[in-house]
């Protein structure tokens, strides 16, 4: 089933482009008695403000704001009020533009998840002075070697399965079984029951912070289902560590393919096999791992490969413009791209992407809340589209200047040739 969308045009009087600072400011307040910065976690991060006032104390954490991949947002304030005109929407409002002041990226992908809370603890100056006041952030966590192991041993269980499963369904060879007598209805019935082994279909994953259960997010799986008439493509994979529940899912469609006869490269990349980020430069990343192999057995292990050399996630940007032109440079024949992205990731290489000439169809991996509109670029740029969970958006590049587009309930609207955020009739940051 198709999905689609509708254009409306922008009337600048009434409607705005932008971050959304109204919604945020006014978000539903979780309250807490207070917060305890010693149960601050690993990948967790203070911006520290006054009590009262919009001021961050600690700016020497942009660096870190700037550099890894931001999941979720909290503001942290207290209740009490030292005075009857004090307006926390207001200051709520300041705080979240002193915030983009200091790391202004931020609010240029905020595909994270925003909470207020709200310390009911503090019936002082006094006593709200000594508490915490300001932003916590949670970032994705960074991967390890030991990651990287589990992702390896989860790939290679998920082919397990997937080869035993088919070695039975071809198996002709007599069963064993065995007779029971059963009582039905007052009558005695002799019933063959055979014998059977059954499979998980997919494996346990490891404890692992990436990891989310295939069966949670078919992203990849249910846009594969939906798009069944491209042919002549490239499957391009983002294989770095939070994208393993995807690129498993490239394996489970793959299997399901008669012949496999319509992807005909497959390309996985790793943003720079372990290389400094400060010598990650646009198309000279690196980190990329190319099969014409289209076994779901070779394919998992050019996955298991890249993997290995990269032990890659939790940094901002991802080399996909890169990955895909190398895909292109082994396939030029290829009149499609199937592109397996995060949309929690920027792209490295974004400048550099009307580089690609055939339509990118983007399966978007994670963009529960918004879609990164870098991806939006891209779909438009090369007349390709974007692939959601439940929805498919075609034709972007017939959107015309001013125009806005609704994808999963959140508007979009085309400024300048690039996409930015809608909303209409509301303060914007």
């Amino acid at each position: 089933m198709r999905f689609f969308y509708f254009f409306t045009f922008l009337f600048l009087a009434q409607s705005v482009a932008g971050f959304d600072i109204d919604g945020y400011a006014t978000s539903k307040v979780s309250s807490i008695h207070f917060f305890d910065k010693s149960a601050l976690q690993e990948d967790q991060l203070l911006i520290e403000m006054p009590f009262a006032k919009a001021i961050i104390l600690n700016k020497e954490q942009k660096k870190q704001l700037q550099e890894r991949v931001v999941i979720k947002v909290a503001l942290v304030y207290t209740h009490y009020r030292a005075s009857a005109t004090f307006n926390q929407i207001e200051l709520n409002k300041k705080r979240l533009l002193e915030l983009k002041k200091l790391v202004p990226e931020l609010f240029a992908f905020p595909v994270w998840k925003y909470e207020l809370i709200g310390q009911t603890d503090g019936n002082s100056t006094e006593e709200c002075n000594k508490m915490f006041h300001g932003f916590v952030i949670t970032f994705r966590p960074l991967s390890t070697d030991i990651y990287a192991a589990q992702e390896s041993n989860y790939v290679k269980q998920l082919v397990s399965n997937l080869s035993t499963i088919d070695s039975l369904a071809k198996d002709t060879t007599p069963k064993p079984f065995h007779i029971k007598t059963r009582w039905d209805n007052g009558y005695v019935y002799d019933t063959i029951w055979g014998e059977e082994k059954k499979i998980d279909f997919y494996p346990s994953p490891p404890p692992n912070p990436y990891l989310a259960s295939l069966q949670e997010d078919s992203t990849v799986l249910n846009a594969f289902s939906r798009n069944k008439n491209w042919t002549n493509f490239i499957v391009v994979t983002d294989a770095t560590g939070s994208m393993s529940p995807y690129y498993s899912q490239v394996l489970t469609w793959l299997r399901g393919q008669f012949n496999n006869e319509n992807a005909r490269l497959f390309v996985f990349f790793n943003d720079g096999n372990r290389k400094p980020s400060d010598k990650k430069l646009p198309l000279e990343t690196g980190g990329i791992y190319v099969t014409t192999e289209r076994s779901y057995e070779m394919v998992s292990q050019t996955i298991n490969k890249c993997i290995s050399g990269g032990a890659g996630g939790g940094e901002t940007k991802e080399n996909d413009v890169e990955a895909m032109l190398l895909g292109l440079k082994h396939y030029p024949e290829a009149k499609n791209i199937v592109l397996i992205a995060d949309n929690y990731e920027r792209m490295r290489d974004y400048e550099f992407m009307n580089k690609i000439n055939i339509p990118v169809h983007i399966f978007l991996c994670g963009a529960d809340r918004f879609v990164n509109l870098q991806y939006l670029d891209l779909a438009r740029v090369t007349k390709g589209s974007i692939h959601l969970t439940n929805e498919d958006v075609f034709e972007l590049d017939k959107l015309k200047e001013g125009e806005t587009i609704l994808i999963n309930e959140r508007e979009y609207v085309l400024t300048n040739g690039k996409f930015n955020f809608y909303h209409a009739k509301k303060e914007v940051l």
